[in-house]
């Protein structure tokens, strides 16, 4: 198999800051069914969504009767767990005809089958496997895939452009243009949010600035991912000199859908998968030094960071 060194998933939607020497995703999900690639892809399923629903704002503060533009990036990055990084998925009572060769002596007897292995973020240098159980004894077994990269930090990088200001209102676009990737399809990245601030219909001296908001997001990855996510949220901040301390709750999902042909049996594989993340507490501060630089925790399933730097007004 031709070897190639390509990030994760696509050129310039970086979802891992580092280059693979290797086979890509798409070329190892390929040698796999269905329960084996589902396993296999979750931990990328559930931080994916994780970052897609991070850093969709840097402050609680928006002017009623100021226009307001600025553009930058927002860099977020889950932390998985340990027990991420590997998985064992057993199915029980099956008919091993189904997953044994033609004339193996136990085609005809139910049993069950285990597959364990790295995740897509485990060992590289470890392959998984998939065996078959009659009564609790091995009967046949065959090599899975390795992991494609051995981390427990997953990134995403976007592109953010924010306009406001005019009655507490906020709109946000995350957005990359169309890349084609030969083989492997086009990529598509948009996201659409909007926010609100009643702090206009409130005393000049209320002690804090509050905002309200949700966000959209899309991505395709080549011929074979599909991501959504939302979130919608509510957040305060407050000023103090150049900084913007700021906190907000917020209630999201996020699905992965996944679908290829198995290259050995031209089976097509098709699922789909919610995120862990379903709602998180975000803590942040902003700096206002001419530019915006802010960074965050968001705290739920799974911990969540985020930088970010805004140029504008």
């Amino acid at each position: 198999m031709v070897r190639r060194t390509l990030l994760l998933l696509a050129p310039m939607l970086v979802l891992v800051a580092a280059t693979v020497a290797g086979q890509d995703l798409e070329e190892l999900l390929t040698q796999v069914g269905e329960p084996y690639a589902e396993a296999y892809s979750e931990p990328l399923i559930h931080a994916f969504g994780a970052n897609q629903n991070t850093g969709l704002y840097h402050t609680a503060h928006i002017p009623a009767g100021k226009l307001t533009f600025s553009i930058g990036v927002k860099v977020m990055g889950t932390y998985l767990n340990e027990s991420d990084q590997s998985f064992q998925k057993v199915i029980e009572n099956v008919d091993l005809g189904d997953y044994l060769p033609e004339g193996h002596p136990n085609a005809g007897d139910t049993g069950d089958i285990v597959l364990a292995g790295p995740t897509v973020f485990g060992s590289t240098e470890e392959v998984g496997t998939g065996t078959a159980y009659v009564n609790g004894v091995p009967v046949y077994q065959v090599e899975g895939i390795p992991g494609l990269l051995d981390t427990r930090w997953v990134p995403l990088f976007a592109p953010e452009m924010q306009v406001g200001g005019l009655f507490g209102l906020k709109g946000s676009i995350r957005w990359l243009p169309e890349l084609n990737l030969s083989d492997y399809g086009k990529t598509k990245y948009l996201g659409l949010g909007i926010q609100w601030s009643p702090n206009f219909l409130l005393s000049p001296t209320f002690p804090v600035d509050l905002m309200v908001g949700y966000f959209g997001q899309e991505v395709e990855l080549g011929t074979f991912i599909q991501t959504d996510a939302s979130s919608v949220y509510a957040a305060a901040s407050k000023r103090f000199g150049i900084a913007d301390v700021y906190g907000g709750l917020a209630w999201e999902s996020s699905t992965m859908k996944v679908d290829y042909t198995q290259i050995d049996t031209d089976v097509p594989v098709s699922f789909e998968k919610d995120g862990r993340m379903t709602n998180r507490v975000t803590i942040g501060a902003t700096l206002n030094l001419g530019v915006m630089i802010n960074a965050e925790m968001g705290i739920g399933k799974m911990v969540v960071y985020n930088l970010g730097l805004m140029f504008g007004m």
